[in-house]
């Protein structure tokens, strides 16, 4: 098993763009069991001058990419991603699986499942603040762990700036297309590790049946709803979120 025995797997995970940084909601129970790497994508707080001339997910990608090679212990490790991290993670996927032994995706951005006509993604970039909060959250007094730029209104600290920065950065690598590469749709059908897609049932950010039917895109996948959660699952929803995520890491015998 990864990792060896008494030794907690290596794993990765990449947050949602408003999501703040560190082992936040489930990654806490889930750090018990993984060794989890939360690192910040270039742009978001962390590497931002590599991030100047970069234009599209794929740089992403091949920076987290490069960046595991470069692991002194080297060996596979558990790839996961939330939201705009989801599509990142479904980037390094497709480039270089084999690096990794699992791949777990929450609410993903990234590939379109529905009609091109049909608008899969709730339009962060032009909704107000109350709304992406209604839309991404099942039960709104459990709103936790995300930066929105303009939220609350009327405050100005280094947060909000930092919030305003983030959403600009998010507009460079994924207002055209908005927030899916249609090149990526042709290659997920070549990852052949095993996949968990977690969704939850009143995720107002995603259309209807989006992780479901992104899941039947993958041969390896296999998709959980969790029916208390929104868009942010992971964050709103921890202790469901975190026995699903061990429960597939078990089956495949990798705890």
């Amino acid at each position: 098993m990864p990792g060896g025995k008494n030794m907690r797997p290596p794993a990765v995970f990449l947050h949602d763009s408003d999501v703040l940084p560190g082992h936040i909601g489930a990654l806490e129970q889930l750090n018990d069991a993984l060794e989890i790497d939360v690192p910040r994508h270039p742009g978001f707080g962390s590497d931002d001058h590599l991030a100047e001339s970069w234009d599209s997910v794929g740089d992403l990608a091949q920076f987290h990419i490069e960046r595991i090679r470069k692991r002194p212990d080297g060996g596979k490790l558990h790839l996961m991603g939330a939201g705009f991290g989801g599509w990142v993670a479904l980037e390094m996927a497709v480039r270089a699986q084999e690096l990794f032994c699992s791949l777990l995706l929450v609410s993903s951005y990234g590939i379109k499942v529905l009609d091109r006509t049909v608008a899969e993604f709730a339009d962060v970039f032009v909704l107000e603040p109350d709304e992406l909060i209604d839309l991404g959250w099942y039960d709104r007094t459990r709103f936790a762990g995300v930066r929105i730029p303009g939220y609350p209104s009327g405050s100005e600290t280094a947060e909000d700036e930092r919030a305003f920065a983030d959403r600009a950065a998010l507009a460079r690598y994924g207002w055209r297309p908005f927030m899916h590469d249609p090149r990526l749709s042709r290659w997920i059908e070549t990852i052949d590790i095993p996949v968990l897609i977690i969704g939850g049932a009143h995720d107002g950010m995603l259309a209807p049946r989006h992780d479901e039917l992104l899941a039947q895109r993958i041969p390896t996948a296999q998709f959980v709803e969790l029916a208390h959660a929104g868009h942010y699952s992971y964050i709103e929803a921890p202790d469901a979120f975190a026995d699903v995520v061990l429960k597939f890491l078990r089956q495949h015998e990798y705890l």
